[in-house]
């Protein structure tokens, strides 16, 4: 099961994003957190696949949070998201991904999938599940 943490100061915002996921990438894996206290506290706890973090999130700047993430949790994929999309060239210098808050929800799960390798299954007897064609490829 995909381990997702979401922190997010806004709970609306949480919520529709727990919707999504499960939705979408069929888990229900997902802890939300509304400060970086809280996130600390859970991350020393659990072990996520992936951390969706809103740039405005209580506690600490959001690129010195990632960075400190990272250097406490390498494995983490983090996903800085904000509704200024002139954040994306901080958050990418601070070693996370980058989601504009106004972008479509395909874009966000299809960014997801790509960082936690999930792939859509084609059915194509020649294509394994993780969408790798496995004969007639010389």
């Amino acid at each position: 099961m995909i381990r997702i943490i979401i922190a997010d100061p806004d709970p609306a915002t949480r919520k529709a994003l727990v919707l999504l996921l499960r939705r979408k990438l069929g888990t229900n894996g997902i802890v939300e957190v509304g400060d970086v206290e809280t996130l600390i506290h859970t991350l020393a706890r659990r072990s996520p696949d992936l951390l969706l973090l809103d740039w405005r999130l209580y506690g600490s700047p959001a690129p010195d949070t990632c960075r400190l993430l990272q250097k406490a949790y390498p494995r983490l994929k983090i996903v800085l998201l904000s509704v200024d999309a002139g954040n994306e060239t901080a958050a990418i210098e601070a070693g996370a991904d980058f989601i504009h808050k106004g972008a479509a929800p395909d874009e966000l799960i299809e960014t997801l999938m790509s960082l936690l390798r999930i792939h859509t299954y084609t059915g194509h007897p020649d294509v394994d599940p993780e969408g790798v064609l496995t004969k007639g490829n010389s």
